[in-house]
């Protein structure tokens, strides 16, 4: 950005940018309903970013970073993909699930389960695999906003 102001193609770059990154910053907060609205967020930075390339087809920069963007965001869900069973694999085969399996077994046995008692399992399920969690969480789940913020990050300095 050579340039003080910004020009209007420049600002719907940046405003594309900073939907995805804002989204996906947000999806990584458990807090409430701040993972949907960042959810929403991505999805309209996203669609946007398709709909910016089909209408400035003329537009070499429009195009070149709308492309990028979207690629940024495939190549950045298969990754969570992944991750995500890096994740599950690490906590299933390795994690405590006595609690699950007794809580499934008085089901099974016609013992319905309370909120209270699914609440109270998840608890105990979180306190004796929080270290598995976490190692698996750094494992299979960091990769995504590293690669994410490093793209976005690319991607704004080139304009």
């Amino acid at each position: 950005m050579t340039e003080k102001s910004l020009n209007e193609t420049q600002k719907n770059i940046v405003a594309v940018y900073a939907l995805i990154g804002a989204g996906s910053l947000m999806m990584t907060i458990p807090y409430s309903l701040l993972p949907f609205a960042g959810l929403a967020c991505s999805m309209v930075g996203f669609v946007s970013a398709y709909v910016y390339r089909w209408k400035h087809k003329d537009n070499q920069k429009m195009q070149e970073h709308m492309t990028y963007i979207i690629r940024t965001v495939w190549w950045s869900s298969l990754i969570l993909l992944i991750g995500t069973a890096i994740f599950a694999s690490i906590l299933v085969s390795n994690g405590d699930l006595s609690m699950i399996n007794d809580l499934m077994a008085n089901a099974e046995n016609g013992m319905i389960p309370s909120d209270g008692d699914i609440r109270a399992m998840q608890a105990m399920f979180v306190h004796e695999n929080m270290r598995l969690i976490t190692i698996g969480a750094v494992v299979g789940l960091l990769p995504y906003p590293l690669y994410l913020i490093y793209r976005m990050v690319k991607g704004v300095r080139r304009i």
